[in-house]
């Protein structure tokens, strides 16, 4: 009876692992794991669309991050919202989009910003005097140490300053102001009644003379809303820019986390899904919902090619006669919209690449190398003082044999989910 029971245990679990083997691995070779042949996704343009409708959300955060004494990560994602998506299959929080900047990216953010700001004008004799208010350098000047008879040279505008009081004291003409020892100055009136006073200094090659020109210095930090001037004015091929820190998500996808997460919830309205053939998926699109319902309307018609071969054999017989053989092959193929265009043995290829790669070869290698004894061996065990004794291991054979066959079992479901539920 136990022997009975026991080779039908065996052999129903030898079913079972011949249907994992055999019957389910087939949805591996599939273009996606969608049931209906469709999937609802948001594009890049629609993402892109909200995301520049949103614009400023994505550069304060990251202008907020960057202008911090420390250094830390900052993501702002697009999520399905409570409003709208339930009516499509849709669950709420699903990530669909995310802007993602690691603590190296905003220190590059950050390095970038100070380098492209203006510069900070200082006195080089070492008084710490620096440019006036509102003074603005003259590209067209040397640049501390300037050589023979380089010229530097700056103005400060006063809006509104009456033309008498502009040249009060000078007539127009130039001459030596006591907050800038060695440098000459001279008032003009510009635009009515601005009056733009300009000082001016010539390196004459002393000593004196090249003390007191001006060198410039890259500021030491920037304030938040240089900061956002800065992210926002950067182009969208730029590394930096927030349009290339932005990757689709979806279901399936590994959402990057950071020190400082904003989640943007949005509706259907403000990411516009698309239903669209599982087979047309690009890598930018962010997949919602692998199983949606085909577009309403009809099917586009399935293109199909039908060829036959004939090949004609003609034999001389003996007797003078002809006899004729005809061999006719023929092929059908169809290019359904829906369907993966490879071949069973490209996919099966693609598959026993990933595996080779991916650590499982070595363990099913290693247990492939496992023998199992013919004889099931006995053992005798001497004692001095209980005798002789003999275990005979033959008395627990349907044992080792079901311990067995669960070992392979589990390695076999072991193998079958790395490989056709996971990521190959």
């Amino acid at each position: 009876m136990w022997k009975t029971v026991a080779k039908g245990l065996y052999l129903l679990l030898t079913e079972v692992i011949a249907l994992y083997l055999v019957v389910f691995p087939v949805s591996a070779f599939q273009v996606s794991s969608s049931s209906t042949g469709y999937v609802r996704l948001a594009s890049a343009a629609a993402v892109s669309a909200y995301q520049v409708a949103n614009r400023a959300v994505f550069t304060s955060a990251l202008a907020s991050a960057v202008s911090a004494p420390a250094v830390a990560s900052v993501a702002v994602r697009i999520a399905t919202g409570p409003v709208g998506w339930g009516l499509l299959g849709v669950s709420a929080a699903l990530t669909l989009a995310g802007m993602y900047y690691s603590s190296q990216d905003v220190q590059a953010v950050k390095t970038a910003a100070l380098a492209a700001a203006p510069p900070v004008g200082t006195q080089s004799n070492g008084s710490g005097t620096t440019l006036p208010s509102g003074a603005v350098w003259n590209p067209a000047s040397c640049v501390h140490p300037c050589a023979f008879n380089g010229q530097q040279y700056f103005y400060v505008d006063s809006p509104g300053e009456s033309t008498t009081s502009c040249y009060l004291g000078n007539n127009g003409g130039t001459f030596t102001d006591p907050a800038w020892p060695g440098w000459v100055r001279s008032n003009a009136s510009i635009s009515g009644p601005t009056c733009r006073r300009n000082w001016s200094h010539t390196n004459n090659g002393t000593t004196t003379s090249s003390q007191q020109e001006i060198g410039f210095l890259p500021p030491s930090s920037l304030t938040l809303g240089e900061y956002q001037t800065y992210v926002g004015g950067l182009p969208a091929a730029n590394p930096n820019s927030i349009e290339s820190k932005t990757t689709p998500l979806g279901q399936g996808a590994t959402v990057p986390m950071a020190d400082n997460v904003t989640t943007l919830p949005v509706t259907p309205a403000q990411v516009v899904p698309t239903v669209k053939p599982a087979s047309q998926v690009s890598p930018t699109d962010a997949v919602i919902d692998p199983n949606a319902q085909p577009p309403a309307g009809p099917q586009p018609a399935v293109p199909s090619t039908q060829s036959t071969t004939t090949t004609t054999t003609t034999t001389t017989n003996p007797d003078g006669s002809v006899t004729q053989h005809e061999d006719s092959t023929g092929s059908v193929s169809c290019s359904a919209g829906n369907h993966d265009q490879r071949t069973f043995g490209s996919v099966l290829q693609d598959h026993l690449n990933l595996w080779q790669g991916s650590g499982l070869l070595s363990a099913l290698n290693l247990l492939k190398t496992l023998t199992w004894p013919s004889a099931i061996p006995t053992y005798s065990l001497q004692s001095n003082l209980l005798g002789t004794f003999t275990l005979d291991f033959s008395a627990w054979s349907g044992m080792l044999t079901a311990i067995r066959s669960i070992l392979i079992a589990l390695a076999g479901f072991v193998a079958y989910r790395i490989i056709f539920v996971g990521n190959a």
